[in-house]
């Protein structure tokens, strides 16, 4: 007899904090560990640029990891960056995001390669997310997934000497090799 074990947002709670991150998808459990030096630099200059420029045009708020975004009781997700509009700050509560955010970003590692280029991009259209930055840091890249209907299309890869436009942020230019600065 196979006994099977469903994690939920509550289980997740539970969990000591320590230096790996949690996630949740359909009750699986997924543990990658806590993110290098280049990785940290990449979310921190996308967060800085991201939260200027939102804060600025007074469009909603930025988040950074760890914070968790509550899609359903058995999908917990920890986007490395996540923007979230004015048309959907009734998800923002005390202690997490309980509804899709507008935008999504990750910063590959190698870890989590496997989990940022399929589960959670699969998870992340399910659920409404409407555009989704993955971040290649290895390859200097930036690949920007728009939602069309219930999937993601790839609507641009762009390169280290590319900028970065978004409809969800009228006004953002943001340059792809910015992303490395130190």
């Amino acid at each position: 007899m196979r006994i099977s074990t469903k994690f939920t947002y509550e289980d997740l709670k539970l969990i000591p904090p320590d230096r790996n991150r949690y996630e949740i998808v359909d009750g699986e459990l997924f543990v990658t560990p806590a993110p290098r030096t280049l990785h940290q630099r990449i979310v921190g200059n996308i967060f800085a640029s991201l939260h200027q420029h939102v804060r600025q045009h007074r469009i909603g708020e930025v988040f950074v990891a760890p914070y968790d975004v509550v899609l359903a009781t058995g999908t917990v997700l920890e986007p490395d960056v996540l923007f979230v509009s004015n048309s959907r700050v009734r998800y923002i509560g005390e202690d997490n995001l309980s509804g899709p955010p507008d935008l999504a970003v990750e910063v590959i590692s190698e870890s989590t390669k496997r989990l940022d280029r399929e589960v959670k991009l699969k998870q992340y259209a399910l659920y409404g997310v409407s555009e989704y930055w993955l971040v290649e840091p290895e390859g200097k890249n930036v690949e920007v997934y728009r939602r069309q209907k219930e999937e993601y299309e790839l609507a641009e890869r762009l390169g280290f000497g590319d900028t970065l436009n978004s409809p969800l942020l009228p006004g953002l230019k943001l340059s792809v090799a910015s992303l490395w600065g130190s």
